[in-house]
């Protein structure tokens, strides 16, 4: 019995001691510690879903330093993203537009997603994957996931796991329920703004089942035909234009000279609507580019003779990584830019280059350095 009465005085002293000053205390303690771990966990949770994905907070830090679009610019960014490509386009109208994701190497990413936030990207308004090579869409899934996009230009492909980057964007393009096009000759983007007017069009390939599609070819198994069915990309703004051309081969490059040279300024003419109801003619001119992003990181099988003495351009920009084992860009290339009056750019010397074009046409050429 003495043993059972003393438990219970002590359970008794328990009780009294956890209600007395002391026991209030821990609870309290207790209380402020879960409030603050609620009040942690929603603060994440609020960062995460409206500002930044938590396994993305780094890129919030250690950005490069780049001055802000002034009214009435293009600036096109060709992002020092090693081996591959990576551009982002600010457009005159406000529009962004993220013209593939470099490679799937750590510094290729964290190269893009850091420039993307150095501009002060809130969402990309459009995103292309040229063509499925892990070279240009390795960091595409990463960009979609910490940035989103309104809409998607992809390449066709039946295969669809071949390439797993190219894989893991078009999971993310589901998952985030983006619009998605398969990009082809003649689709076109407008400005939305009247005063600072500006264009874009897809100039190859043609859309598959069409006789002569490069789609196709590349489905079909064609050796280098994925290259070939690269996004060809013409943009034109105050007069200057530039064209944009993926991986394509020289074979690509002078078929659109022989046509260009076949049907004139028919080839690509088209009448759009703009978004305040004046109808404009597009027509994309191939004799005299003013700047063009050198096909396949200026390798000896792309920017051939005949193409470049045809477009004439005034610059060219190449994207490569330093010291790169495929040779790029190939000396031969060099010679046959140089040989049609352009000037060179390249990321492998210059780190990260930006093209702005004003209002009046009046274009600059600057560069951030390497790294």
């Amino acid at each position: 019995m003495k043993g059972k009465r003393d438990a219970a005085i002590k359970r008794a002293l328990d009780v009294k001691s956890r209600s007395g000053p002391a026991g209030r205390k821990r609870l309290r303690i207790a209380a402020v510690c879960i409030a603050c771990a609620l009040a942690a966990a929603l603060a994440l949770l609020f960062v995460h879903l409206y500002y930044c994905p938590l396994g993305y907070l780094w890129i919030k830090f250690s950005n490069p330093e780049i001055p802000p679009r002034q009214a009435g610019q293009l600036r096109v960014h060709f992002i020092d993203v090693g081996q591959g490509d990576g551009m982002i386009a600010e457009l005159p109208d406000g529009r962004v537009m993220l013209i593939d994701g470099g490679n799937e190497e750590f510094s290729s990413r964290s190269a893009l997603l850091r420039y993307a936030n150095a501009l002060g990207v809130k969402k990309f308004d459009f995103i292309l994957a040229t063509h499925p090579d892990s070279d240009h869409t390795g960091g595409l899934d990463d960009a979609l996931r910490c940035f989103g996009a309104k809409k998607a230009f992809i390449p066709y492909s039946i295969d669809r796991a071949a390439e797993p980057s190219y894989a893991s964007f078009l999971e993310e393009i589901a998952k985030n329920k983006v619009p998605a096009e398969v990009s082809h000759t003649y689709t076109s983007i407008l400005s939305q703004d009247r005063e600072y007017f500006y264009y874009m069009m897809f100039l190859s390939p043609l859309a598959p089942g069409i006789p002569g599609s490069y789609y196709d070819a590349a489905n079909g198994g064609e050796d280098g035909a994925e290259n070939d069915a690269s996004a060809v990309l013409w943009l034109e703004y105050a007069g200057r234009s530039v064209l944009f051309t993926g991986d394509i081969g020289s074979a690509v490059e002078e078929k659109l000279v022989r046509d260009y040279a076949a049907l004139g300024g028919q080839l690509f003419s088209r009448t759009a609507l703009t978004d305040w109801g004046t109808e404009v003619t597009l027509s994309p001119d191939l004799r005299g580019v003013d700047f063009l992003k050198a096909a396949h990181h200026g390798s000896a099988g792309s920017s051939s003779q005949e193409f470049l003495g045809f477009v004439s351009p005034e610059a060219a920009f190449i994207s490569a990584g330093a010291g790169n084992g495929y040779g790029h860009p190939a000396a031969e290339t060099l010679d046959r830019f140089y040989a049609a009056g352009a000037d060179v750019y390249r990321t492998d010397e210059l780190g990260s280059i930006i093209l702005t074009i004003g209002a009046d046409g009046a274009y600059s050429i600057d560069h951030l350095g390497r790294g």
